[in-house]
């Protein structure tokens, strides 16, 4: 016979006094989450070697994964904000029944379920800012040059075939925009490599780089949003650990209770 399966525990929300969507901490978070996003760029080059293993479609499925990662990354910090601000706002509400008014900068640190979105929409601003100056003027890829070989050099001498290479002498200028192009495709690189042999696909993906750039910040608001439901999950779980740790006590003394009586029996 197979063991009953353990009950979970009873979700217990306990009130809090709600903060306000958009103020110093959401700024902040906001901040905060534009700061990790460029974090991930950089995760993206690192990984680069890894989301180039196996076929196209291993190299989809990793490069989709990679984003994924990240975006749970920030569902986990937005659960955890969510959670300390449920805490303390349960802190303030039980200050108010005692007749003690909040103060701004506690409220700010209160739970409001669009807190996290407005916090997310900061920072795809940001984001966006930086990403759709080159996606509006993004153009089909056609070419680009290779380095020469190193035996060219020995060729140095005869113009004759130097002159049709001239192109390569031509100084590179980086201006603005390209400076924007390569911040994009940083912000953007699971989805270039997923297309990178393709030039149409490129331009899609550099048209939709400012959504496609903004993508893992879902994570965030998902996760804050789940705050109270988590909070209540811990207040359950100590609620079923007190109750468990009482009927333990109740049964030592039931036990207790049985070894005396048996003894008085036996005297």
């Amino acid at each position: 016979m197979q063991n009953a399966k353990r009950k979970r525990p009873a979700l217990i929300f306990k009130p809090y006094t709600r903060g306000r969507a958009l103020d110093g901490s959401a700024v902040k978070q906001g901040l905060m989450l534009l700061l990790i996003c460029l974090l991930f760029a950089v995760l993206y080059v690192v990984a680069g070697l890894v989301t180039q293993l196996g076929g196209p479609a291993v190299q989809m499925i990793l490069n989709l994964a990679l984003v994924l990662a990240c975006a749970a990354i920030l569902y986990g910090r937005g659960l955890q904000q969510g959670v300390n601000e449920v805490t303390f706002g349960e802190i303030v509400y039980a200050r108010q029944e005692k007749g003690i008014a909040p103060e701004q900068k506690e409220l700010s640190r209160c739970f409001h379920p669009a807190k996290g979105i407005a916090a997310a929409l900061l920072a795809a601003l940001f984001l966006v800012a930086l990403t759709l100056p080159y996606a509006l003027t993004a153009a089909r890829q056609t070419y680009v040059l290779q380095p020469l070989p190193g035996w060219v050099g020995g060729f140095e001498n005869q113009t004759d075939i130097m002159a049709p290479l001239s192109y390569y002498r031509q100084p590179v200028r980086l201006g603005v925009m390209d400076m924007l192009k390569y911040l994009s495709r940083l912000l953007t690189l699971p989805f270039v490599r997923m297309v990178s042999e393709n030039p149409d696909g490129l331009l899609l993906v550099d048209r939709l780089s400012p959504l496609l750039a903004c993508l893992p910040l879902v994570g965030y608001p998902l996760g804050y949003v789940n705050g109270p439901r988590a909070r209540a999950r811990v207040h359950g779980a100590i609620q079923a650990s007190a109750q468990q740790a009482q009927r333990r006590r109740k049964k030592e003394i039931q036990a207790q209770k049985a070894r005396t009586e048996k003894k008085n029996e036996l005297i």
